[in-house]
């Protein structure tokens, strides 16, 4: 079986074939481009945080296409309010429940970074921030005289001019987020928590633990299999 994944994200559409289990990453595409993914595909399986792109999903893959709901997902969730809960979230916690860890920090570092916690095989919630493409960003725009600096991870140990400095600035904030958080739900629940990182920002923070470009495809393609 021939399957398109799809996992659809606030600016981009991150893509993955698979041949049987075997991955083939497609790229990420805006969205404006979604139609380059057209093909062959017995099958395309899309998670969406996008619902207003959910129509046009369907016009380029027509009945071939599954979206996966966070009732989909074979995992016990404790949240106060599930119906405003990111699919991409709990997908991400069933992949890492199913192919790493029962305990972990995940971390989804896109448009938002996001950490949540999984313990004892359970998604727990977690905090949002804004992704540090996003922060960059919003400095650029809204303070007159500062440059647009595209994300990447920060090289060096003081800032010698503002590209640098806003880099810095917003690199470290969340590195700091990141980092502080983990700590706090080592602290508190007594436990060995990998942090395991995915998102399209999440290569800027792969020394941190575990990056997994693709386990949110692979949790698709599990929930396809097993379902």
């Amino acid at each position: 079986m021939r399957v398109l994944t799809l996992d659809v994200g606030n600016t981009t559409v991150d893509a993955c074939v698979f041949e049987g289990d075997k991955p083939k990453p497609m790229g990420r595409l805006p969205h404006g481009k979604l139609g380059e993914l057209a093909g062959d595909y017995d099958l395309v399986v899309v998670s969406s945080v996008k619902e207003s792109l959910n129509e046009e999903i369907m016009k380029v893959f027509g009945d071939r296409v599954r979206f996966v709901k966070v009732s989909d997902v074979p995992i016990e969730i404790d949240y106060e309010t599930p119906e405003t809960l990111g699919v991409d979230r709990v997908l991400f916690a069933y992949g890492v429940n199913d192919q790493i860890s029962e305990d972990a920090v995940l971390v989804m570092a896109g448009t938002a970074l996001v950490v949540d916690l999984l313990l004892d095989g359970v998604f727990r919630g977690g905090f949002i921030t804004a992704g540090l493409g996003l922060k960059l960003k919003a400095l650029s725009e809204k303070a007159e005289g500062l440059p647009d600096v595209k994300p990447e991870r920060l090289e060096t140990l003081l800032g010698k001019g503002t590209r640098e400095c806003i880099l810095g600035g917003t690199y470290l904030e969340s590195l700091s987020f990141i980092k502080v958080t983990a700590e706090r739900w080592v602290h508190e629940f007594k436990r060995e928590l990998p942090i395991v990182i995915t998102g399209g920002e999440g290569r800027l923070f792969e020394d941190m633990g575990i990056y997994d470009p693709l386990i949110l495809h692979r949790a698709m393609l599990g929930i396809i299999i097993n379902g």
